[in-house]
Order: C-alpha cells, then sequence, then structure tokens
C-alpha cells in the first residue's frame, strides 16, 4: 500500500532519536510538514539534517512535554509555523529504573510518570483543542508493549504505558463525534536508546530478542510504518485501539 501525507501538517514529540526521529523522516517522506518537537535541539538538528531535500518542511522546536507552559507555548508556536494542523505522534518518553516495585525512588517514579504520562496528556488536550475547533485530526501515542503486559523490574515504566492506553481509549471515544481519532502504538524491543539504557543494567539484547516470537529486536523504521498507518486516511475506521508492533511478544 501506498500510503502518502502529502500537505499533512504533524506535530512529532521526541523526535531527536529512536522511533521518534524515525516516525518524522518516514512522514515527512510521505509529504508531511513535521514540526520535531524536544528537549534536545542539538539532536533535533541532526534529524532534520538527516531528512535532506524534505528537510525544509521540518522544523525544530524545544519543549519539555512535562511542563503545561511548555507544551502550550511549543503548540502555539507549532501553529504559527504550520499555519494548523491535521496530526500528532506523542512519542517522547524516558526510561525507567530497572528495579522491583517496592524499592523504586519517589523521584524516579515521578520522572516517568510525569515524562511518559503526563506529558502525554498535556500534549493530547493542546491537539484535541484544536481538533475539536476545527473538524477533526489524528493522534497516535507511543505506549509500549509495556501496555499490555508485565515488564517485571519495570514498575514506574509499566504504569505509565498502562495509563497512556487508558487515555488514548477515553479519548478516543470523547472526540470520535468531532472527527478525532486516537489510536497508541506497543512497540515491544526496539534498537532505541532506551534500549540502551536497559543493557547498561544488564538486560542481554539476546533476552529481550527472546521475547519474541520472531526473536529479534525491531528496527525504529518498522514502527514509523505503523504510525504513518494510523495518521492516514488507510486507518480511517480504527480509533481507540492499542495496535501491538511487538513481533508477537504479546500474542503468547
Amino acid at each position: 500500500m501506498l500510503i502518502g501525507l502529502n500537505g499533512k501538517r504533524i506535530i512529532v514529540t521526541g523526535a531527536a532519536t529512536g522511533i521518534g526521529r524515525a516516525s518524522a523522516l518516514r512522514l515527512l517522506e510521505a509529504g508531511a510538514r513535521v514540526a520535531l518537537w524536544d528537549l534536545n535541539v542539538a539532536a533535533l538538528d541532526q534529524t532534520i539534517q538527516a531528512a535532506g531535500d524534505r528537510k525544509s518542511a521540518a522544523f525544530a522546536i524545544e519543549v519539555d512535554v512535562s511542563k503545561a507552559d511548555s507544551v502550550r507555548a511549543a503548540f502555539t508556536r507549532t501553529l504559527e509555523q504550520l499555519g494548523g494542523l491535521d496530526g500528532a505522534f506523542n512519542n517522547a518518553g524516558i526510561g525507567a529504573p530497572t528495579t522491583p516495585i517496592e524499592t523504586i525512588e519517589e523521584a524516579d517514579y515521578d520522572a516517568v510518570l510525569a515524562v511518559n504520562l503526563k506529558g502525554v496528556w498535556l500534549c493530547m488536550r493542546e491537539q484535541i483543542r484544536h481538533f475539536k475547533a476545527h473538524g477533526g485530526g489524528v493522534i497516535v501515542n507511543n505506549a509500549s508493549v509495556a501496555g499490555l503486559v508485565a515488564l517485571p523490574m519495570q514498575g514506574a515504566y509499566g504504569a505509565a504505558k498502562h495509563g497512556v492506553i487508558g487515555l488514548t481509549k477515553v479519548a478516543a471515544v470523547e472526540g470520535a463525534a468531532s472527527g478525532v481519532r486516537i489510536n497508541a502504538i506497543c512497540p515491544g524491543a526496539v534498537q532505541t536508546p532506551i534500549l540502551a539504557h536497559l543493557e547498561k543494567v544488564g538486560i542481554d539484547q539476546r533476552a529481550l530478542a527472546a521475547m519474541s516470537p520472531q526473536n529479534r529486536i525491531a528496527d525504529p523504521r518498522e514502527i514509523a510504518e505503523t504510525v504513518l498507518f494510523l495518521l492516514s486516511d488507510a486507518s480511517s475506521f480504527i480509533t481507540g485501539a492499542a495496535v501491538p508492533v511487538d513481533g508477537g511478544w504479546s500474542a503468547q
């Protein structure tokens, strides 16, 4: 299936690295104009340069998605730059300490929930307000296989990602009558900086790969293809879904 997003105006949060960068580049390739949101502006410039002859269709915005004022300011600037908005991929997230639930530090728990759950809500809040006032739009939230099944030693991360799926479903039902579609993707093990974080604490890539019946780790570009599909009209009758992109991990 050839999917195009010619002229569509889209936000990608966490666009500096990993799934966010791969998705931003894929959306640009499909003809979209993309606002790249991240705290790491230097890395956002690398994303733009990687876009080649499509780099003029992308621009970087520094934002802390866990802060309402920062999200609001970034959203205002995005509308000024793009002249409107058609879609968003709320992808920004951080890794969590690998530890049993009873030993999670409060500060670590709060930090993970602030970015991975509250950050998605803050971004959705601005997006939904705009979409309801302008005839609709499409949102994709990045949850995780950890939002579908238990991932031991990742209690804070799992709580946040289960929460993202809950937010997605509620918002999808609330927004349907206004032409707003909202879905979540649930990636398994993907070659990203968060995976590197797990390696540092001794979680072997081979063990992660073995969690999937395909027995491998995904390339971020594979996840980007699902993001493209869900943001496009090809998925027009899909809303409120939590879509596994995990090589069969959650099917077991």
